[in-house]
Formats: structure tokens, C-alpha cells, sequence
């Protein structure tokens, strides 16, 4: 987000209710808005088709792909996930991910946790932070 846009989320069909009330608020906003939309292939990834909201719910659940929005330089996370699930049960629902091995895994559930984690850190420190000037300024005009 390095161009700090009015209003940033990530956005999950799986989770209908959430993807409606970020479109809408997206809408809404004045300014730059980005809306990063989850969207699975089951042919390509290699899955069945009646298995895609749990494949896009594992997705958010294991912090592969976490469900949030920035508004103002706010960070919020809108699906607190509490203790993430194994990774592995995200990427073994998928051919495409059939050839990786067991330390391939742990990789990468580390490097998802450490995103996890880090998103945490994001939503506590952007509390402290002022509102963007530009941002205010249009809001008082």
C-alpha cells in the first residue's frame, strides 16, 4: 500500500457478507481505492468445484490469505482467525501444490505466520498514527 490509497481491502467470496459491506464501503469512499479479490480457479489449481468456499475459507483461516481493510492508513483486520490453521491444510486441497515437500510446507507456514504477525503489528501501530492531511482537508471542504 505503498501509495496510500483512501481505501484498501482484501476481499474473500467465501465470506459473502464481508466482500458486500468492502465493495460497498469501497464505493463509497472518496479517492484511490484497491480492492484485492481472492479469486480460485478450480481447474487450474487443480480441485473440485463444489469444494471452493472451504478452499476460499481455508485461505483466510490459515493466514494464506487474511481478510482485512485500511482505510485512512487504519489497519482492520474484519476475520480474526484467532490461532491460524496448518497451512497444509489449505495447500493439500489443491494439485497444484501436490509436489511439495514436508520442509516446502514449513517454509512456507513460516512465512505466513510471519505475514499473520505482522498484519497484527500493522493494526496496532497505524492506531497510533494521525489521520492522513489530504484526507482530512477533503473531508472539511
Amino acid at each position: 500500500l505503498a501509495h496510500q490509497p483512501a481505501y484498501a481491502a482484501t476481499l474473500n467470496p467465501s465470506f459473502p457478507e464481508d466482500y458486500v459491506a468492502k465493495a460497498e464501503k469501497a464505493r463509497e469512499v472518496r479517492g484511490t481505492r484497491f480492492l484485492h479479490v481472492y479469486a480460485p480457479c478450480p481447474p487450474g489449481w487443480r480441485y473440485s468445484s463444489e469444494q471452493t468456499i472451504h478452499l476460499g475459507r481455508l485461505a483466510t483461516d490459515t493466514g494464506i490469505f487474511p481478510l482485512y481493510e485500511v482505510e485512512d492508513g487504519q489497519y482492520r483486520i474484519t476475520r480474526s482467525v484467532g490461532h491460524l490453521r496448518p497451512v497444509e491444510e489449505y495447500l493439500r486441497a489443491q494439485g497444484r501444490f501436490a509436489h511439495l515437500d514436508a520442509n516446502e510446507i514449513a517454509a512456507i507456514q513460516e512465512r505466513v505466520t510471519t505475514g499473520w504477525e505482522r498484519l497484527q503489528l500493522r493494526v496496532k501501530e497505524s492506531k497510533t498514527l494521525p489521520p492522513h492531511p489530504a484526507r482530512v482537508a477533503a473531508t472539511t471542504t
